[in-house]
């Protein structure tokens, strides 16, 4: 998982993401593509904020923040294939608390994305608002 700090080098805005995946070929590709797809805002209090280093595949919104990673590598470890998960618009997530916080993946979609929130934000508005953008840069691997 990511881990974040928020107020580095560029300022207030901006978080720096350290453990970020590293996506190659076609896996980066989509993941720029879908970090481009992103809105702006997820809802009220969770505008997109500058995220360093430029060109990580990842984006954070909000104070705390939410953060998105693109092109991980692998599943959860809780996760098997008769794991429940939540689906969303076609989109399968599988929600697991890690280090205190909700995290929320696409184990059956390539490249993989992660959501990661603080206690205070309502995971179901921010997948609604990402959807979109991950139905239309991942591909599913459900057979």
């Amino acid at each position: 998982m990511a881990l974040l700090a928020a107020g580095c080098a560029g300022g207030p805005r901006t978080v720096t993401v350290t453990g970020a995946p590293a996506p190659t070929g076609a896996a980066a590709a989509s993941c720029r593509a879908l970090l481009d797809a992103l809105p702006d805002s997820l809802g009220e209090g969770l505008d997109r904020r500058e995220v360093t280093p430029r060109g990580a595949a990842a984006a954070a919104f909000g104070s705390a923040p939410v953060l998105l990673t693109c092109g991980v590598e692998g599943v959860a470890t809780a996760y098997r294939p008769d794991s429940v998960v939540s689906e969303h618009d076609g989109v399968r997530w599988f929600p697991e608390e890690a280090d205190g916080r909700s995290r929320w993946s696409t184990p059956t979609r390539r490249p993989q994305v992660t959501l990661t929130f603080p206690d205070d934000v309502v995971p179901y508005n921010v997948i609604a608002a990402v959807n979109p953008a991950v139905l239309a840069h991942t591909v599913d691997t459900t057979p």
